[in-house]
Parts: structure tokens; sequence; C-alpha cells
């Protein structure tokens, strides 16, 4: 396996040649990406009045942008390895600020969208190159420690961020908001280019194209293992994210704002699980904390089951804490776990892990809403189909590193 860190420090698991960007700039830009994800739903009624449109199209709003962030993480995550990872980010963020002006100045939803899909490909970096410049700067297991902690602070922008943007729409325009979230990317485009040194250590090695670095990561079986994971992660999550809001109030009768108060339980979970991934997968080790992260993901699918007799909404969401403590401790060593499997393609691999994640999640989400009809059995065959997923991948990783032992021996 490429190791272009063999002077990692074994204390301090960080690369002494390789000097990090503020800490404080990567999570500020992390943030960047769930604030324009979420923050902007708010306005969908301001811009379904102004642009005479109908509620469905508004929503499009997310779609689009999701689309555009899945697609650009594939293309830009390559080209980081190509060129560096300094260009990527400062270019990607001019083009989010683009994408925020042409949303500003829109005077039709075709416009709009237009302008979501380019903020979505621009802010795409947002997301994975920053994880990817922590895995460059360390070595595996102190970087999942970095990753927990840095989502551990990115949490809190959308818990804020649909408020902010929502005050924003309501004492002036929903343009205003967009012109912001320009003005932000400018902002952070300027301190990338004055802060932000060239952390691609690769000694000039000439890096396959797009489709040929793609095809040769998922012919690694310790990659395969890993995506499937994640898929099997995200999926039980995004399940419930698209299930549980018409189980708690359409099947079950509890107000939305009830509901909004109880999905407080799933972002502790979360929360409290990049807290463990940050305390503790530098000094366990990446392998250990995905290991332990699956007691808390079979327990809880399991449990969904066991309390489905009760309509307490403690049934629906407390399942549903523990599977997300432990997406919160597997994700960041997922992550980078998924990096370090060839380091000289660690952008590529950031890239097309965010697209997998991006693209089970819509699919899990449409099938989700599709099944449930009167009953809640549907959403939590689901959840469970996705913690087999998680399961099988796990299966596949232990025969990996078998494999791996056997063929040292």
């Amino acid at each position: 396996m490429t190791n272009p860190h063999p002077d990692v420090s074994p204390r301090t698991g960080q690369n002494p040649t390789i000097v990090q960007p503020p800490l404080l700039l990567l999570v500020g830009i992390s943030a960047v990406g769930p604030i324009t994800l979420n923050g902007v739903l708010p306005a969908n009624t301001a811009i379904m009045k102004e642009l005479m449109v109908s509620y469905g199209m508004a929503q499009l709003v997310l779609t689009v942008y999701l689309f555009a962030t899945m697609l650009s993480q594939l293309f830009l995550g390559n080209l980081a390895d190509r060129i560096g990872r300094r260009p990527v980010m400062i270019g990607s963020l001019l083009v989010f600020s683009a994408g925020g002006v042409i949303c500003a100045l829109s005077h039709s939803i075709e416009m709009l969208l237009f302008g979501r899909f380019v903020q979505g490909f621009g802010s795409a970096v947002c997301v994975f190159l920053t994880r990817t410049i922590m895995r460059d700067v360390h070595a595996k297991d102190k970087a999942a420690s970095a990753i927990g902690y840095m989502n551990t602070a990115m949490m809190i922008a959308p818990m804020f961020g649909p408020g902010v943007c929502g005050y924003i729409t309501d004492i002036s325009s929903w343009r205003f908001m967009y012109v912001l979230l320009a003005v932000a990317g400018l902002v952070f485009s300027a301190l990338s280019y004055r802060y932000q040194n060239e952390t691609l250590n690769n000694h000039a090695q000439t890096k396959p194209p797009f489709i040929r670095s793609t095809r040769e990561l998922l012919s690694i079986p310790e990659y395969r293992a890993y995506l499937a994971i994640i898929c099997g992660a995200v999926g039980m999550y995004f399940c419930f994210l698209a299930g549980a809001p018409y189980v708690a109030m359409e099947i079950r009768g509890y107000s939305a704002s009830t509901f909004g108060i109880w999905f407080s339980m799933v972002a502790i979970g979360y929360l409290s699980g990049n807290f463990v991934a940050g305390c503790y997968s530098f000094k366990l080790g990446t392998q250990s904390m995905i290991k332990l992260s699956m007691i808390p993901a079979v327990g809880g699918a399991l449990l969904f089951w066991v309390l489905s007799p009760w309509q307490s909404l403690l049934a629906l969401f407390f399942p549903m804490q523990l599977i997300a403590f432990s997406n919160g401790m597997c994700l960041p060593n997922l992550t980078s776990a998924a990096m370090s499997v060839r380091t000289d393609l660690a952008g590529t691999a950031s890239g097309l892990t965010g697209t997998v994640q991006i693209s089970t999640g819509m699919a899990l989400t449409l099938l989700t809403s599709l099944l449930l009809k009167d009953t809640a059995l549907p959403l939590f065959a689901m959840i469970s189909f996705a913690a087999v997923v998680c399961v099988i991948g796990y299966r596949m990783l232990q025969r990996s590193s078998q494999t791996e032992l056997s063929n040292a021996n």
C-alpha cells in the first residue's frame, strides 16, 4: 500500500513536512456546505410566490443542488489529485459564489435551478476536500480523529442555518440570502488564497485520469468493503429521514413541532459519536472504531422491531439515536480509511465516496417514500436492509484483512 508520509510522527500522527492549513478555516469552509444545502429551504415559500411556481418546483432547489454535488465530487476529487488541493479549493469556491449571484438575480425558476446547480457544483469541495486535506496532513488514525472533531463543529451549522436564512428572508428577501452566500464564498476563497498551503505530497507522480483512477480504486477489495459499510450506514439515516416524518405525523398523529423536538435526539446521537471518534480514533485505531460502531448500528436496527408495538416517539427515536451514534463513530474512520487505501488517489477516493453516499441516500429516500402506506413496518424493513448491507461490508473488510495477512506471511 502506497504511503507518501514515511516521516509521520508516531506520537502525533502528523507529517512534519506538510503544514496544515488553519483548522478554523477548514471548519468554516466545511460549514458552508450544510448551510447552503438546508439553510435555503425556509425561503421556498417566498420563491414559490414571487416566481409563481408550485411548491414542488420550489423544492427542486434541494434536489438540483444534491445532484450537482454528487457529480462534482467525482470530477473535482480526481482533479485535486492531479493539480493539487489549493487551486481546486480556490476555484471551486469562486464557482460557488458565481452560483449564488445567479440565484440572487434569477427572474425564473429555471434560472434559479441553474444557479443552484452551479452553486452545488462549487460547494462539493466544502464536503470532501477539507477531509482530504486532513488526510494529507495526518496519518490514517489521527486523520479520523481530526475529521471526527471537524464533523462535530460542522453539525452546529445546520442547526442554526435554516433559522438565520429564514430570518433574512422575512426581514429582507430570499435574494439577499443568496447574496450573502456568494459573499461567504468570496471571503473563504480569499482566505484560502492567503492561508491554505498546498498539502498534496505526491513527489510529482503522474496521476491517472478519472475513469482509470476510479477503476483502480474499485478493484481493491478493501475499498469496496469500506464503500459497502458507508452505504449501509448512511442508508439507515436516509431511510429514517424519508420515513420518520410520515410515521410520526401521519400514522401516529404527532405534530410537526413535536417531531422537530424529538429529532434532536438524532443530532445528539451523531454529535456524540463524532466526539467519541475524535477522542479515541487515534488511540484505538480506525479498524477497532469501525468494529465497535457495528454494535449500536445493529442494536438500533433490531430495537425498531422490538419496540414496534409501542406508538410513543421514544420507540421511534431511541433506536435511531443509537444508529446516529454509530454513524458518528464510524463515518470519520471509514472516510479516512477509504482515502488511505491508495493515498496517492486520496482526492479521488474522497470524491467517489461522497458521491456514493449521496446517490445511496437519494435512492433509498425515494424507495422508502414509495413503500410507506399505513404502517411503519416498511420503514423498519428498509432500515434493517441498510443494516444488513453494513454488516456485509464489515465481513468483506474482515476477509480483505485476512487475505492481506496471509499474503504477507
